[in-house]
């Protein structure tokens, strides 16, 4: 038997006397075949060959057997029968003498993909055809991925209480495929093998790939395995955005980046507790209020809700907590006050300051050199009075038309309001803990914020704050980074330019994370172009119905899974990722041409492509709206090419394109 044969099935013939010789996995149930034929060849005097890939007993106790059993309990009322390929028997017995008794009932057989991992099934096309094995004798064949096959098998386990093998679950997930397509009747499902026979595999294992997602951590400047805190619940926190304004590209890109994170993370099994701050009092939002002639709090709101606008433009899944700074300045407070009170702060002239000499481990993040340091990179040196220098401020002293408006609180320091560095760290232990898996954020903020939201949680808790760090690169424009001198460049300023949302997102995402990222409308016409390769791909798949041949060559849609899911376990591989799906999308399009896609592949490549854009968001499924005389024209034309009545089919395209419908008939 092949080595790839689950324990529990070796243990089962080894408690029967059996000596067990096993084959190479890669030959599968054909390297078992090929060395028991030698073995039996080369000493028929010891061995007798029973042979049930070729011998008629096979199917004729299905025959004389479970077609007989089948039809008695079922009064003779079966619509469908549906039975996966093994060696051939189930179905070539049940078959024949279910034909004999009606010959209306349809046979379907479930075969697995070429180069597949269901054990006791085979794909006919690779691997040797039992002689047994009439194709005739079954109506309909569908194909079945490997990993749709374990889930209907896990989800039998649990759902339904039937503990069943891998190969029941591809019968099942056959017998799902029949019940969507015919409104009513009887379908019966053979279940050959037990559960129990795959309890060492990973067959009934909770679907959560760990231990696969390398991050580059900034932290250490390594590609890193991630480990999260908990097995199945992740802590995230993102820096949001200061609510002065619409956000410009360089942070729509950074919120694009931390939404592609979580959901990758979703898709891979995990919960995600997603928290995203947002600054309503801070120094620009004080300044820009007062310019807009604006009560602070309104101007905050209203920013507020046009940053919430933004982020559903961009296709960006709401985070589970959007915590006001304005709202936690107790907790800012308590956090500077154990810093003085650990020894790492101070107050001098009613602010407090951290002492950045008292933390040996201050520059880990950034790699800064304290003595290096230039004066003033901690953004406040001109306006306030420090023991050193390169200390940063915790609580600043209110200025004069501050505390005219009443933007201060009180604290036995005096009146003062929280700076921004001791924002992030109250709010995320808040609402994470002390030490959460990941931090996301923009390169240009390591230094100083991160390496000083590090700083203030360590003096507290004596622990890192967060795990992972992930950096995301900036937009450029004209050779510069998109900053708050090029605000203009906003996600409306894209909108306006006649690009859509799906356009935008397609874009920010379509690049390496940590890359900069370029913008022209070049670029985004080029994604454009793009993208519209896969929405025809989409839309063509959803016009398959039927084909030549009876199965695809391989499991486009499985293989497309996989190697997405490589490239994302690779630090969100984008570029390779997106990569993958043009890929599917070349060979897609080749079958289509051919007439060799089925209308079962066509829907498992969507399904997988509608389990990709749960992490992309950025495909289309609906199919494009046609006026009722137009849609008439096109299903004549259809016709008329599947007849091969090709000069009449370019008589309508041209009529369409008259009406300004554009025709792509793939591979033409």
């Amino acid at each position: 038997m092949s080595e790839s044969a689950s324990i529990e099935r070796q243990k089962i013939l080894e408690a029967r006397g059996a000596e067990i010789v096993l084959t190479p996995s890669r030959l599968g149930s054909d390297g078992a075949i090929e060395e028991a034929y030698r073995m039996a060849r080369e000493n028929p005097d010891l061995y007798f060959n029973v042979d049930q890939y070729n011998n008629d007993a096979n199917w004729k106790a299905h025959y004389h057997g479970t077609a007989n059993e089948i039809l008695e309990q079922t009064g003779g009322k079966v619509s469908v029968f549906v039975a996966a390929l093994g060696t051939g028997g189930t179905l070539m017995g049940t078959s024949r003498r279910m034909k004999e008794v009606n010959p209306l009932i349809e046979i379907v057989g479930v075969e697995p993909f070429q180069g597949h991992k269901i054990q006791g099934l085979k794909n006919m096309k690779e691997s040797y055809p039992p002689g047994i094995y009439d194709k005739k004798r079954i109506d309909t064949i569908i194909n079945i991925g490997d990993e749709e096959a374990f889930e209907t098998a896990r989800q039998l386990a649990r759902k339904e209480g039937l503990l069943v093998g891998m190969s029941s679950g591809a019968a099942m997930a056959g017998a799902i495929a029949v019940a969507k397509r015919i409104d009513r009747g009887t379908i019966v499902v053979v279940f050959p093998d037990s559960g129990e026979r795959y309890l060492s595999t990973a067959l009934f294992l909770p679907k959560i790939r760990r231990g696969t997602l390398k991050v580059l951590n900034t932290l250490t400047q390594k590609k890193e395995l991630f480990k999260p805190n908990k097995s199945e619940s992740i802590g995230i926190y993102s820096c949001g955005p200061t609510v002065h304004g619409r956000i410009h590209l360089g942070e729509a890109r950074r919120f694009v980046f931390s939404d592609l994170l979580c959901r990758y993370l979703e898709f891979s099994g995990y919960k995600v507790n997603h928290v995203m701050n947002i600054t309503d009092l801070d120094d620009k939002i004080i300044e820009a209020s007062e310019k807009a002639h604006m009560d602070m709090d309104l101007f905050t709101e209203e920013n507020i809700i046009q940053f919430k606008k933004d982020l559903d433009l961009l296709g960006i899944r709401d985070a589970t907590k959007y915590p006001l700074a304005s709202l936690h300045v107790e907790e800012m407070i308590s956090l500077a006050d154990k810093i003085i009170e650990n020894g790492f702060g101070y107050e001098k002239l009613r602010s407090v300051y951290f002492d950045v000499s008292k933390l040996p481990s201050y520059g880990r993040l950034s790699g800064v050199d304290l003595d290096k340091m230039n004066l003033g990179t901690t953004v406040d040196l001109d306006d306030y009075e420090k023991e050193d220098p390169r200390d940063f401020t915790l609580l600043k002293r209110v200025k004069l038309n501050e505390l005219k408006k009443g933007i201060y609180y009180s604290t036995k320091w005096g009146n003062v309001r929280p700076s921004w560095h001791i924002q992030c760290p109250a709010m995320a232990m808040k609402y994470l803990s002390e030490n959460f898996d990941i931090h996301t954020s923009a390169r240009h903020l390591i230094f100083p914020h991160h390496e000083n939201e590090i700083a203030i949680a360590e003096a507290v808790t004596g622990k890192l704050l967060a795990n992972y760090w992930m950096h995301c690169g900036p937009v450029m424009f004209e050779d510069k980074e998109v900053d708050e001198k090029k605000r203009f460049l906003t996600v409306e300023f894209v909108l306006k330019m006649g690009f859509s949302e799906r356009e935008l997102r397609y874009w920010l995402l379509s690049s390496n994370y940590q890359r900069s990222l370029p913008f022209s409308r070049e670029r985004l016409l080029a994604k454009r172009k793009s993208l519209k390769r896969v929405d025809d791909f989409i839309q063509a798949l959803l016009n398959v119905e039927n084909a030549d041949n009876d199965s695809v060559v391989e499991d486009l849609a499985q293989d497309t899974i996989d190697e997405f899911t490589k490239a994302m376990d690779d630090d969100l591989n984008i570029s390779v990722a997106l990569a993958s799906i043009f890929k599917t999308v070349r060979k897609g399009n080749n079958l289509i041409q051919k007439m060799e896609m089925t209308a079962q592949a066509a829907e498992n490549i969507i399904n997988a492509f509608k389990k990709i854009d749960a992490v992309l968001n950025v495909f289309s499924f609906d199919p494009p709206f046609l006026e009722q005389d137009t849609q008439v024209l096109m299903d004549r034309r259809n016709a008329l090419r599947k007849g091969k009545d090709w000069e009449a089919a370019d008589q309508i395209r041209v009529e369409l394109e008259n009406r300004g419908i554009e025709i792509n008939d793939l591979g033409d």
